[in-house]
């Protein structure tokens, strides 16, 4: 059972990944193992699975339907290790992926916490505020801020990312302070570029609001960066700005009228088996951010 179990998975990353070089370096073995082990299969199933050109391979209709058996074959053989109580002998890696700033100011407080529970499992965070390649970075899950796009991955919204407005006490003495969302026109607004035309800023339920913006970055680091600088007014997640509130380097603004929230949501592949270790840490997350005021979903 242990090899036909070794198989599927190596069959299901080729799968994915749509080439033998591809899944052979995410299974970290020669692509000569994974030829063989896929043909073991077939010669055991007495089916062809995979077409196979000399560009690409593609799933065989019998293929197709081994894939969806094959996944929930894979899922049932860990969840059944999981009943007898094998939760405390999990191992292996799980490959995570996280926005820089949520990672520092949250989520590996969390990891930490997973892993005191569980040593051997081994986890491998890729920090980005851009969105990655689930499939061929070969990825268990996501963690993402913001509205998710038509997208055929399994999605959970786990938490709210509550946002703020910011300035420096330098550029308020210079600029003076905005009461009202219509003084921003008259203000340099820093925009984050992931999530701003640039153009408008949207404040609660009110009307998006026109702004001036004369620098832009993709980085959450460089909006809080260039706030601290004095040279305008940010808005990003509160985590971002924490420390520099509570010290005064940074001064909150329009209380009245926050800017709109973010989703936080947790994201996996789709038709990917949920091996126990991920379903672990997915489960350990979802708990943790719903227990932080600051994060739960609302």
């Amino acid at each position: 059972m242990n090899d036909i179990a070794s198989r599927m998975r190596t069959f299901i990353t080729v799968a994915d990944a749509a080439s033998f070089s591809r899944a052979a370096a995410l299974l970290e073995m020669p692509q000569s193992t994974v030829s063989r082990q896929i043909g073991a299969l077939e010669r055991y199933l007495g089916a062809a699975l995979l077409k196979r050109t000399t560009r690409s391979i593609a799933l065989t209709s019998e293929g197709m339907a081994f894939y969806e058996a094959a996944l929930r074959a894979l899922a049932a053989i860990d969840e059944a290790e999981a009943t007898v109580g094998l939760h405390s002998a999990l191992s292996g890696q799980v490959r995570i992926t996280a926005p820089l700033t949520l990672a520092q100011s949250r989520l590996i407080v969390m990891l930490a916490r997973f892993q005191q529970a569980q040593p051997r499992i081994e986890i491998d965070l890729k920090l980005s505020n851009h969105a990655l390649n689930m499939v061929s970075d070969n990825l268990d899950f996501a963690i993402r801020v913001g509205a998710i796009g038509d997208s055929r991955a399994i999605v959970r919204r786990i938490g709210t990312a509550r946002r703020v407005m910011v300035a420096s006490p330098a550029y308020l003495a210079a600029r003076g302070v905005p009461r009202v969302p219509g003084d921003l026109i008259a203000h340099n607004c820093i925009s984050y570029s992931l999530l701003s035309s640039g153009s408008w800023w949207t404040l609660g339920s009110l009307p998006p609001v026109e702004i001036t913006s004369t620098f832009r970055a993709d980085s959450p680091e460089a909006l809080r960066t260039a706030a601290l600088a004095g040279m305008g007014i940010a808005v990003n997640a509160r985590w971002l700005f924490e420390e520099d509130l509570a010290t005064g380097r940074l001064i909150e603004l329009l209380t009245e009228h926050p800017p709109q929230d973010m989703p936080i949501h947790l994201i996996m592949p789709p038709g990917r088996y949920v091996a126990a270790r991920v379903r672990m840490l997915a489960d350990h997350l979802i708990a943790a951010f719903a227990a932080d005021p600051l994060l739960r979903a609302v």
